[in-house]
């Protein structure tokens, strides 16, 4: 059997099929302008099936049993038709990049310079002491806290001492230095409580005009406890509200022309020797003189 196709190559030599219909054959360029030949296609021939071989009988079988006939074999099955069609593979799905963090950058040189920078720092200023304070050391720092009454700080260093073991002539100096502190430091705080008290009293008898009474105030204090820098200070107050006071009496002793009066006046006045007041009693003194003087003329001529 066979089958013309057309669409053909005319040159002898080509004879190649077109796939489409062209003016020059693709392959050799010949002009297809002539009768295309004809190509038969000669079919397949059919297969050609073996002989089926029978199956050995075997020995011990007897003679009258009757063989089986062979199975039929089917036909082979063409190569084409075994081989199972091909199957486009399926596009590969790109890989899925998890979430990975992007890369850190180097550390720079500056950064490390810094960091060194800020490291020296701390350790400058938490760097531990160069060495330890020696027990005689401890021993004057604990007595000069004693000493400035701070009782509490000076037997902190006398616990650390003993738990340390440290010397018991050293801690034992230390804690009769707290000892002695602790009397003086006790009635050096009744003494502040006591002038709080008598300062109180004498400023409100200058305030109301008594000087005297501020003055005998501040006496019965300096007689239990001593004086001081402000018992001093306060003392010298007094002692100028006093003078005034004598002065003031001793103006009024001028205005009534009473000499004795103004003299007696002036002379207490003089007796507390107070510079600031100098100035005042001077005048007082040279009005006295002129009193007297006009005494003396007045009694002159009644002699």
């Amino acid at each position: 059997m066979s089958e013309k196709v057309n669409k053909v190559c005319i040159h002898a030599a080509c004879g190649r099929i077109l796939p489409l219909r062209v003016v020059h054959c693709p392959f050799c360029g010949e002009r297809q302008s002539g009768t295309a030949p004809v190509l038969t296609k000669v079919a397949a021939p059919a297969p050609v099936m073996p002989d089926p071989v029978p199956a050995p009988v075997p020995a011990h079988f007897p003679a009258s049993v009757p063989q089986a006939a062979p199975a039929a074999v089917p036909p082979p099955v063409p190569p084409t038709a075994l081989a199972p069609a091909p199957t486009k593979a399926p596009p590969a799905k790109p890989a899925v990049r998890g979430s990975v963090p992007p890369p850190r950058p180097p550390v720079r040189l500056r950064t490390w310079i810094a960091a060194a920078v800020v490291l020296t720092g701390i350790w400058f200023f938490n760097k531990p002491a160069d060495k330890p304070a020696s027990v005689a050391e401890q021993v004057e720092a604990a007595t000069a806290l004693a000493a400035q009454c701070d009782l509490d700080g000076a037997r902190s260093a006398l616990a650390v001492l003993k738990s340390a073991r440290a010397p018991a002539a050293q801690w034992k100096r230390l804690q009769a230095s707290i000892a002695t502190a602790a009397t003086a430091c006790e009635k050096k705080q009744r003494r502040e409580q006591a002038w709080s008290t008598a300062q109180a009293a004498v400023n409100q008898a200058l305030d109301a005009g008594e000087p005297d009474l501020a003055a005998t105030r501040l006496a019965a204090h300096v007689k239990r406890w001593g004086d001081d820098a402000d018992s001093l200070e306060l003392d010298a107050r007094v002692k100028v509200a006093q003078a005034s006071a004598r002065l003031d009496a001793a103006d009024a002793c001028l205005a009534k022309g009473d000499r004795v009066c103004l003299e007696s006046n002036l002379i207490a006045a003089e007796r507390y020797k107070r510079p600031e007041l100098a100035a005042r009693t001077q005048a007082l003194r040279t009005a006295l003189s002129q009193l007297l003087e006009r005494s003396l003329l007045d009694a002159a001529p009644g002699q």
